[in-house]
């Protein structure tokens, strides 16, 4: 499997176990342990995950199957362009990560929810 396809596979179901399935023991599986955090919402480390993850909970986030629109992936950057439902609003992410030896080392997103009223009836993806 070429490296880049490996490390799409590592990017999603690293999401999907964390942020579908609501995991923190996915966090150790595929999270480093100097996991750098571009979000300024959220600390650098597995535990800015875990944190985070144990906040979605608490807020009755659903476990959910996360629909990934687009996945690209170059040298050691995977791009996730997905939805989520969060507080009864279906949202749109794109998450970029960075990953080094099988474990997911760097994070930027950027995240919508789908508008009340649009401008278009373009789709999302």
């Amino acid at each position: 499997m070429a490296k880049e396809e490996y490390n799409k596979q590592i990017a999603t179901t690293a999401y999907q176990r964390i942020f579908g399935d609501l995991d923190t023991t996915a966090v150790d599986d595929y999270i480093s342990k100097d996991f750098i955090q571009h979000n300024p919402t959220i600390a650098d480390g597995p535990d800015g995950i875990k944190a985070l993850v144990q906040m979605l909970a608490s807020q009755g986030i659903p476990k959910q199957k996360i629909t990934f629109k687009h996945i690209v992936a170059e040298n050691d950057i995977v791009f996730l362009h997905s939805r989520y439902e969060m507080a009864g609003k279906e949202w749109r992410f794109i998450d970029i990560y960075r990953v080094k030896d099988d474990k997911l080392t760097e994070h930027w997103d950027a995240m919508m929810p789908m508008p009340e009223e649009r401008a278009n009836n373009n789709p999302m993806f």
